[in-house]
């Protein structure tokens, strides 16, 4: 327990420098930039309050809406706060820039959790939707991480070199963690070795005998000829075959201020509490659209696969949402079974109607 609330307290200052690398290349509004100064300097309450303002004044389908998001996610004071953001980012403005970077910091979430398996989801997310993104060495970098973390070192390897040849020539401290933790991998030189079958062009040995003077070549006069000496050539002695040489363990990598701890999976933390207020209820978002005809067909495939499913809004992001809970906990419950049947979503309060 202690653990996870030390990871918890170093979450916001941490991803607050990640999102400052990782976002580089777009511009940052300066109000974000602000919120982000007052949590480095400690005063994370002022910070995180000024983003819950922007949000609070700003229209859901602006385009400063999802920065908002990404920026409040980033700068939370916990992992289960960061977690909703991102998510709820990613489900409902998968356009958005940020959403691939969403999904990144989503992977990183799981894998200090030790769900590797979540983590991996993720990020195989990346470059199947976002194949032109500025993110996809940083994604192959940690795929390689989680991979070594399962002992799949082909795999690993082979996402690693994939990182290290997508990453720029400035990225010069991702480049650094790349090839240090491609010292996991055995080199090339020695796979080579190892695997060159012997040379054809090798003469074959030739078995070694003792001459004796009955295989003395005689003359044609039947003595023996003249100035031959016998060729004595003496087998070595047998020697125990040389065994093959055992395979080297990659080496061990030691724990690093850039290594995300693992840690035991904390229970999930719902921002809002199990007691409804008045005039409203919970529900689970599984998609959202900007064609409300493309929210309206899978609304109508989850509601023929038993889901109380139905289309929210009037205009888009056209939200595709399931079931109306009286308590956050039957949402979350709810949530769980949609997630068993490879589904994501999250629980947001909705209004009652």
């Amino acid at each position: 327990m202690f653990r996870w609330v030390f990871v918890a307290g170093a979450f916001a200052s941490s991803f607050a420098t990640m999102a400052v690398a990782q976002t580089s290349t777009r511009p940052t509004d300066p109000v974000f930039v602000r919120a982000q100064a007052l949590v480095s300097d400690g005063n994370g309450v002022a910070g995180r309050a000024l983003i819950d303002s922007v949000l609070a004044a700003t229209q859901p389908s602006a385009r400063l809406y999802p920065e908002a998001l990404f920026w409040r996610a980033t700068l939370a004071s916990n992992a289960a706060d960061a977690e909703s953001d991102y998510k709820h980012l990613v489900v409902d403005y998968p356009l958005a820039p940020q959403a691939e970077d969403a999904l990144l910091r989503l992977a990183q979430l799981e894998l200090a959790r030790g769900d590797r398996d979540a983590a991996l989801s993720h990020l195989q997310r990346i470059p199947r939707d976002y194949p032109r993104s500025k993110s996809l060495a940083r994604a192959s970098y940690w795929t390689a991480r989680v991979l070594f973390e399962k002992n799949d070192i082909p795999n690993a390897c082979a996402a690693n070199a994939n990182a290290l040849s997508k990453a720029a020539a400035d990225e010069i401290e991702l480049r650094n963690q790349i090839q240090y933790q491609g010292q996991r991998c055995p080199s090339p030189a020695a796979s080579v070795a190892s695997a060159k079958p012997p040379s054809v062009d090798a003469p074959a040995p030739t078995p070694a005998v003792r001459a004796t003077a009955s295989s003395t070549p005689t003359n044609t006069g039947g003595s023996a000829a003249k100035d031959v000496k016998p060729v004595d050539t003496v087998a070595p002695k047998s020697a125990s075959p040389a065994l093959p040489a055992s395979p080297v363990p990659p080496a061990k990598t030691e724990v690093t201020s850039a290594s995300a701890p693992t840690v035991p999976k904390p229970p999930i933390v719902s921002k809002t509490t199990t007691a409804t207020p008045p005039g409203s209820k919970y529900s689970v978002q599984v998609a959202a659209y900007n064609h409300k005809p493309d929210a309206s067909n899978l609304a109508s495939s989850l509601v023929k696969r038993g889901y109380a499913a139905r289309v929210d809004g009037d205009t888009a992001p056209f939200r595709v949402r399931i079931g109306r809970y009286s308590t956050a906990r039957d949402a979350e419950q709810a949530l769980a079974k949609i997630k068993a049947k490879h589904m994501s979503g999250f629980v947001l309060r909705v209004p009652e109607k």
